[in-house]
Order: C-alpha cells, then structure tokens, then sequence
C-alpha cells in the first residue's frame, strides 16, 4: 500500500468514526510507511505527528512481559518458579494457591487472579502494598486451570520486575526496554503523563445521529501502571515488534531468539476464549488467511492502541487512535488492509454449530463472581431459558449450546449479540466459572 493510499484511507476511517486523531505504520518487506491524521484535541488546531503519544492501554502488557523476558534472559528470573520465591507479599498469602503462581502463569493469564483490583487509595503508588493486597483475595481457580484475562496479575508482573530490577517498575522498563528501542518514555498515572512528548486527549465518541466527540481524561490508577500505564505512538509499537522479529539490530542482545520464541509459543491452556485465539506470554495469537500474527489491543479511557506482527514474513502494523470508537475502525482497517495484501491477524468470534441445549438448564443457575463484578444467572419463563443480570443493568437471554459455549443476546438495549461459555471442573463435571469477554467469573450457589 503506497503513502496516499493508506492515508487517504486512514481519513476516511477516522471520518467514518469520529475519531479525532490518528497514526498508522505498516512495516513489510524491511521498509515502514508511517501516516498520521486529525488532532489531539477536538476543537484544537493541534495536529497528530508520527511523535505523537497516544494512551497504550493493555499493549503496556506486551512492554511489561518483554521486560520480564528479558530478567529471565539475564537469569534474575525463571518462567516457571513459583514467584513468592521473589515476593514477601506472596510468600506469607494466606490462600496456599497463591504459592503456586508462577511468573509463566502470569504472563499467560492462567494464575487464576482477580481481573481488576484496585486499592481504595487509586494514587497510591507501590505495587508492594497492591500486590499484599492481591494477596488477600481468593483465586478464581487453580493456577493453570484455566484463561481469565487479569489486570491484577500483570501489576504483580510489575511488582516482580522491581524485585528482581532493584529499581521502580517504571525504571527497569526505561533502561532495559524503551531507551534501548529509541522510544522516548510516557508513563501515565492519575490522569497525568510524565514525560516530555505531546500527549494526545482521549475523546468519547457518543451515538447519535450527529457522532461528536469530548474529550475525557486518560486516568489510570498508580498502581496498574505495568498492566495499562504507557502512552506511546504507532512508530513505538512498531519498534517493540521489530524487537520480537529479531530485525531490530540490538534484538539478540536485547532479547536472545530463545527466549523470543517462548514468548511466542501458544499456551496449551491459554485459550483466550472470547478475546483472541490463543495466547503465549504476554502476545496474543491472532488467526488470518496466511497464519497466526502475534501482537496485543489495548483501550483507555478515549483511546485505543492496537499491535500485529507476523512472524512468518516480518510484516507488522500498529494503529494509535485518541477516541472510544477506535476499535471499530480498527475492525474496518484490518479488512481494508487484507483488500490491498496485507493479511493482518485478528479474532472474530465463530458462532457455534453445537447442537442447542434446552434441558437441565439448573446446572448452570448460580451467581458468578470476578472481584467486585457479579453476575447472575437464572431461569425464565418455564424454566427452559436461562437470563443473565449484573448490577450495571446489563440483562440478557442465553442461548446455550452443547459445547457449553453461549450466545447472550441483550434484553435491555439493541445491540450484537456476544458469546461466552461455562467452565467445568475435570474431576466432577461440575460448572465452576462462566467465562465472558476473556474474563472468568466463578461460581457461587444462587441465593
């Protein structure tokens, strides 16, 4: 795709969202395009540069686990020992499952943690009292049961990086990682981004016939900075994947190919059911017509960021946007992109063609919990049907299938239906979490 052409497609898309602000770098073939659109503030005259930084959101992950890679490289880690060899505060945990963890666990998203905790002070800043607080949960499941996407267990990630570091998180990933990779750092903490570039203002888009966007603050509590706390642009996310590529020219000093490839590696019970096919430490797999790309999607608050990469050929892509709409321009970018020869990877859920299931609908009755989110599920009407509820308003009937796997359909609004699925325990057959938007949620009895 030449110059014009992406960036001509880049406005329409934009347009087409009412996204204020946007970058896009493809790299294939050894040479990057780099094109940028729109401003970083609705109602400014303040144009998006390819310096730009935009919030990462969840890509800080993909950040967050190369640092680990790279501890692991220098042998002040290992992927597989449990990490209360490294943290106090999960050493003395008073749940014995927390003993089992291990940094492979984390990084895959299968420690069975809460998705979100946060501590009541969301200014304070050291991930030792988050991950001691962490620590006085209760698991969702055994560690390695299971997927469950977990913002929690990438801050402990963080937490473990200082202790092996010797400095803040923040600290350890600008000198092993972003410096390196010729990436000027922004860290954003409570709204604020330390660090000397132009942060671009999320912005969110409201529905309507006239889509106009506002600007929000791009707030993140102090201590997920490891899980969603850097700002950066298309250019960046490009350079980390030239890293994982094995093209950037510090890459085997940087990251040794081995330990490049056990990032990569799919976990065999990293599934990622509901947000991507698959999942390795810290890169998520994604499928397309030319094979599984590698990469990660993050969202803040008014902006999306979003990374492929294709081991196969060396091609990769990066999109920065400054709006909440930013992941439905990504969908339409991706298809625009595979129209011009660039197969990018992404999930789209498949719709089950398991036979639907109409009886025994009790098995799966309960209250289903991840943290402070609840759901619940009951029977309607004959008690043929089941319907889910949380305490956002969210209500929806389910269509269950024989794979277990769900279709909910909302009740309350009129908008796509979205899949889930129960989990069983391998000993009983019993259902014990309900999976939703890659998260588990475990199950309690119904009141």
């Amino acid at each position: 795709m030449e110059a014009p052409l992406a960036a001509d497609r880049l406005r329409r898309l934009t347009h087409d969202h009412s996204v204020p602000g946007a970058q896009l770098t493809i790299h294939r073939a050894g040479e990057s395009l780099s094109v940028t659109t729109g401003v970083t503030r609705v109602g400014t005259t303040r144009p998006v540069t390819a310096d730009t930084a935009f919030a990462l959101g969840s890509v800080t992950k993909a950040f967050t686990a190369t640092v680990a890679a790279q501890l692991v490289a220098e042998g002040d880690l290992e992927w597989d020992d449990p990490v209360a060899e490294y943290l106090a505060e999960f050493d003395g945990a008073e749940d014995g499952r927390f003993s089992a963890v291990t940094l492979r666990h984390l990084l895959s998203h299968t420690a069975g943690l809460v998705a979100d905790h946060e501590l009541d002070d969301a200014g304070e800043s050291s991930l030792a009292r988050y991950t001691a607080s962490v620590a006085a949960t209760s698991p969702l499941h055994e560690p390695g049961h299971c997927f469950s996407y977990s913002n929690t267990g990438y801050n402990v990630v963080g937490r473990v990086i200082e202790t092996a570091g010797d400095m803040k998180w923040q600290a350890v990933v600008e000198n092993l990682l972003l410096r390196p990779l010729g990436i000027d750092p922004v860290f954003l903490s409570g709204g604020f981004a330390a660090g000397l570039r132009t942060l671009a203002d999320g912005h969110a888009v409201r529905p309507g016939r006239e889509r106009a966007a506002h600007p929000v603050d791009p707030y993140v509590p102090a201590g997920w900075a490891p899980a969603s706390g850097l700002a950066g642009s298309a250019d960046d996310l490009i350079a980390l994947a030239a890293l994982h590529l094995g093209t950037h020219p510090g890459a085997d000093t940087l990251l040794p190919a081995t330990d490049r490839a056990e990032m990569a590696a799919r976990g065999p019970l990293a599934d990622a059911f509901g947000m991507a096919d698959g999942w390795g430490l810290g890169l998520a797999h994604y499928a397309s017509p030319d094979g599984t790309w590698l990469g990660h999607d993050g969202t803040a608050d008014g902006g999306t960021a979003h990374l492929r990469f294709h081991p196969a050929t060396g091609t990769a892509v990066a999109l920065t946007t400054n709006a909440t709409t930013g992941t439905l321009l990504w969908a339409d970018l991706v298809d625009t992109l595979r129209e011009h020869g660039i197969p990018v990877g992404d999930h789209r859920p498949a719709v089950s063609t398991a036979p639907a299931v109409t009886t025994g609908p009790d098995r799966f009755t309960g209250d289903y919990r991840n943290g402070d989110t609840r759901f619940a599920v009951r029977t309607r009407g004959d008690g043929s049907a089941l319907r889910l509820t949380d305490a956002t308003g969210l209500t929806a009937d389910l269509a269950l299938h024989g794979d277990l796997t769900f279709t909910a359909r909302r009740t309350d609004t009129d908008t796509a239906p979205y899949t889930g699925r129960f989990v069983t325990a391998p000993a009983t057959g019993d259902v014990v979490l309900m999976q939703l938007g890659g998260r588990s949620a475990r199950r309690t009895p119904a009141a």
